[in-house]
């Protein structure tokens, strides 16, 4: 099989924005935001690339996505869904046209696109969305076909997970899933769009036992309000309130695995608005190779915060460490009461580094000496959200040194094995971001 990535000698790069983001010094990984800019500065053009505000965390980096990508569309918005293990991107483009009415009394930087944006947010499951793949440091983007499947019931967000050529370097081919529950005959499916085969299909999973704090599989829903994660060639849902479930979307038979809560943190009877509190407490992420879970116990200083690590079996969780954290920024300023911090990331090289948001600020905290290393003023219209915002706003992405010299090649065919029939390139199975 040709590898999806190749080399490229002098590729040509996404524009960055800061001048810190040289080829040397470009940091090993960027603090995304959830919500992309849509960049009307730019004529449509075939060569048309992402822009990518990139600066070392707690800088919140942002990308940029063409406008004209939105042609067709009354009211549209851009956000960054999952990132893969190797520095992918997974976006979609949403219709908002039916968005919130502005209420009262906001800022005037909530404007009406802000809105908008956050009426996209529950476009994160479904089918008729427009989503690319994206590299942002080379800044190509290609568009994913829109599934034709049958209607679910319910759904989880989706996510990318890469497979790598060899034991390090670019990937060798890439799928799209989410978790569904088949309208038509209630049977729990695997949606995927696999990169060579071009299509979008439905496979069954292997039968599985629901840990039986879990809510009913036929109710099965994981809070989109958390980024999917893609750690030792599987997809992670978290749910804040009882765990986790996993598959692997290469397989054509996959078991669903769950992970329940470290024990005393599952709340299975709780109301939508502790569990939103609830997504500012608690985040899973991946850091130095390990699955981990951090959680925040209380809600006044001192903040007592556990960190655990999933075992190498993928079973039981271990504490790592539990803080009682007293929360003093670099310039000596506390928060104030009305803005209790929230947990934002974990850094994916150094464990014992997490990044909290305080409404104003985001600020990295070494929890080893219980201190604050770092911290960033948010943009103005990161502020004006407010109590929507959550941990899913925040995207650690792995920037490999490799990353930016490579692209997705069209040369050659997949060839199968087993069927012996020509399948069609990436040039054909991806559709190019500037053709409809």
């Amino acid at each position: 099989m040709p590898p999806l990535f190749r080399r490229l000698a002098g590729a040509v790069s996404a524009p960055l924005r800061r001048s810190l983001c040289t080829a040397a010094s470009r940091p090993p990984w960027a603090m995304v935001y959830s919500w992309a800019a849509l960049d009307a500065s730019a004529a449509p053009s075939p060569g048309a690339r992402v822009t990518f505000d990139l600066d070392a965390a707690p800088y919140i980096s942002q990308i940029s996505v063409p406008a004209h990508l939105a042609d067709g569309m009354d009211f549209a918005a851009a956000s960054v869904r999952a990132t893969s293990s190797d520095g992918l991107l997974l976006l979609d483009l949403a219709e908002t046209r039916h968005g919130p009415r502005a209420p009262p009394h906001l800022p005037d930087f909530v404007d009406t696109a802000m809105l908008h944006q956050m009426a996209a947010a529950g476009a994160a499951t479904e089918l008729d969305v427009t989503r690319f793949v994206c590299n942002p440091l080379s800044g190509q983007l290609f568009r994913l076909p829109v599934p034709d499947l049958g209607v679910a019931k319910t759904s989880t967000a989706f996510g990318l997970l890469t497979q790598p050529d060899g034991a390090h370097g670019p990937p060798d081919r890439f799928v799209v899933a989410q978790l569904s529950f088949r309208a038509g005959d209630n049977r729990a499916v695997v949606r995927r769009f696999l990169s060579e085969t071009g299509e979008w299909d439905d496979q069954l999973p292997m039968p599985c036992f629901v840990p039986s704090r879990m809510p009913p599989w036929q109710s099965f829903q994981v809070h989109t309000s958390h980024d999917v994660l893609a750690f030792r060639g599987r997809l992670w849902w978290f749910d804040v309130t009882w765990g986790a479930i996993s598959v692997d979307p290469f397989s054509n038979r996959s078991d669903i695995r769950f992970v329940e809560l470290p024990q005393g943190s599952v709340q299975s009877d709780i109301d939508t608005k502790d569990k939103m509190l609830l997504t500012k407490r608690r985040i899973m992420g991946v850091s130095e190779g390990k699955l981990r879970y951090i959680e925040m116990c209380t809600e006044k200083e001192p903040f007592m915060i556990r960190s655990f690590a999933l075992d190498n079996e993928g079973c039981c969780w271990k504490l790592t460490r539990e803080s009682t954290v007293t929360m003093v920024l670099p310039n000596k300023a506390k928060p104030q009461a009305d803005h209790l911090p929230w947990i934002a990331a974990i850094d994916p090289f150094d464990a014992n580094i997490l990044y909290f948001d305080l409404g104003h600020t985001v600020f990295a905290m070494g929890m080893a000496k219980k201190k604050a290393i770092q911290s960033r003023s948010c943009p103005d219209s990161i502020k004006a959200l407010g109590m929507c915002r959550s941990s899913a706003f925040y995207l650690p992405c792995v920037l490999p040194t490799w990353l930016q010299s490579c692209y997705i090649s069209s040369a050659g065919t997949i060839s199968s094995k087993k069927t012996n029939r020509e399948r069609k390139t990436l040039a054909d199975i991806l559709v190019r971001a500037d053709r409809d």
